[in-house]
């Protein structure tokens, strides 16, 4: 049901409710708001109950002014309540799990959260904004910003411990993130962001998966790098860690020569160097050797002279299962190879880009299903990893025989193409997380 609460000044510490509330109408009750709970007595009144409430019409109980505090429950919200036999669970609490740098959380720097919360009247509770440093884990409170529906602000204040936890940023410690996932009960989602390596390792494992991955190794030394080139003639270096295009590295054989395409800088050198050179070129670059990890260059389909991916944002939605909420496709710059918008790349419907690559006799619908089955048992086989995932950016790039190739999984992935080329895919997108936390409570 949805309830509004009042706070009343009170003698005797009771809420009030209308009669009929509490099944057996018991004299005390025990009230949960997240990690907080207290008993009160109970008081009632003369109108009956009867459970019709809706977000616009929700249910006014009065409790104690004290209680304000005692709960850290805002009069402002409009809550879901839930009552079993003669308690009353108050909620939903829903985190954003944010970075370690307090200072640069704002009221201003939420706004951009704000088109979350379209759906606020479907969510309903306590959602609100935190940095871990702002946690206080034995006392289970935190300090944040929270999303007030009565003026369509974020405003500072102090919170129980979330239900569930958003996690929006991945440079927090691993040990808090295993509090944060204690306190929860696992309800902390998109929990780990696994490097390229460690998803490549773990996908080449399931048969019916490992057909789509480019051939990868890390690179430990020149020689296994020059015996990888040698095989493959062109290949592209990536970071482990990176996304987005950044720090990437692409080298072509060209007889005796090596063509490298150098991304790591704005504006990426092209240099032409022979087989003494390329061991020299490594010399004076060896976090090539630490960090990043080389796979074959995959020859991709084209439009025009430009290469395009496929990003396929792959959510769980309200039952738990793993589906496709938006499917775009980003097309580099000419003749470059970085499709990233960030980059210089722009957004194209998937239809569209099909077509054009392809040519008006392509199957669109038989490749897309293609696709979206080859994401939604991705995911699912993801799921085994055992970290508690809800939301992935994958891209996939096709070939120039239309062979499906996963490039990359993403745990933090953007949207900004769909917002310019389809706003209300956009909205889906960014609203199914909250339907998720609020399912993962009912």
């Amino acid at each position: 049901m949805w309830i509004k609460i009042k706070f009343l000044e009170s003698s005797d510490g009771s809420i009030i409710v209308p009669k009929g509330f509490f099944k057996d109408e018991p004299s005390s009750c025990k009230i949960a708001f997240g990690h907080k709970a207290l008993d009160a007595l109970v008081s009632y009144t003369q109108d009956q109950f009867e459970d019709n409430s809706s977000f616009e019409v929700p249910i006014t109980l009065q409790f104690p002014k004290e209680f304000k505090e005692k709960l850290l429950i805002y009069d402002s919200l409009v809550y879901r309540a839930n009552i079993d036999k003669d308690t009353m669970q108050i909620g939903p609490i829903i985190g954003f799990l944010l970075g370690v740098h307090n200072d640069i959380y704002s009221s201003r720097h939420m706004k951009k959260y704000s088109d979350r919360l379209g759906i606020y009247n479907k969510i309903g509770g306590l959602i609100y904004a935190f940095s871990p440093n702002s946690a206080d884990l034995e006392e289970k409170i935190v300090f944040g910003l929270y999303y007030n529906f009565s003026n369509s602000k974020w405003e500072f204040g102090k919170f129980p411990m979330a239900d569930v936890i958003y996690r929006r940023d991945f440079h927090q410690p691993n040990k808090l993130i295993d509090k944060l996932i204690d306190v929860t009960d696992n309800k902390l989602f998109n929990s780990h962001r696994f490097s390229k390596l460690d998803l490549y390792d773990f996908v080449k494992k399931e048969k019916s998966l490992c057909e789509s991955l480019p051939e990868t190794i890390k690179i430990d030394n020149f020689n296994s790098l020059k015996d990888f080139l040698d095989k493959n003639i062109k290949v592209i270096l990536k970071p482990v860690n990176l996304s987005r295009g950044r720090g990437i590295c692409i080298i072509e054989k060209m007889d005796e020569n090596y063509e490298i395409n150098d991304y790591r800088s704005k504006k990426p050198k092209k240099t032409f160097i022979d087989n003494k050179s390329l061991k020299g070129f490594f010399n004076e670059n060896q976090g090539f050797f630490d960090k990043y990890l080389v796979q074959k260059y995959i020859n991709l389909a084209r439009i025009d002279d430009s290469l395009f991916d496929i990003r396929v944002v792959m959510q769980k939605n309200i039952t738990g299962q793993w589906e496709s909420s938006g499917i775009e496709c980003r097309v580099s710059r000419p003749q470059t190879f970085i499709t990233n918008i960030a980059r210089g790349g722009y957004a194209l419907n998937l239809d569209e880009a099909l077509r054009i690559s392809f040519g008006e006799n392509c199957d669109v619908q038989e490749l897309t299903n293609k696709i979206i089955d080859y994401c939604t048992k991705l995911c699912s086989y993801l799921d085994n990893m055992g970290n508690h995932l809800a939301e992935l950016g994958l891209d996939i790039a096709l070939d120039v025989e239309k062979k499906l190739w996963l490039i990359e999984a993403n745990v933090f992935p953007s949207f900004h193409g769909f917002k310019k080329i389809d706003f209300d895919t956009y909205l889906k997108i960014r609203y199914n997380p909250l339907l998720y936390a609020l399912s993962l409570m009912l």
